[in-house]
């Protein structure tokens, strides 16, 4: 399977398990999607982990809130 197809895929595999929208960052290293709701996304992450684990490929898989306050300079 190209790497272009497994993209295809797990973005399928999200938005079905109910991502709001799913994309690649860079040339491919990183996938990421947002979801409404902690349930949703836990989800959405299983669904990302299923179709890895399917495949073969090694992965890490991050829950995290969006951040509200913007911008911050230190």
């Amino acid at each position: 399977m190209s790497n272009q197809r497994r993209g295809q895929e797990v973005k399928r595999a999200t938005l079905e398990a109910g991502a709001l929208g799913c994309s690649i960052s860079g040339s491919g290293p990183s996938i990421f999607a947002l979801s409404r709701g902690r349930e949703t996304a836990k989800k959405v992450g299983d669904a990302m982990k299923t179709f890895y684990d399917q495949i073969g490929l090694d992965y890490d898989v991050h829950l995290s809130p969006i951040n509200q306050q913007g911008i911050k300079i230190l």
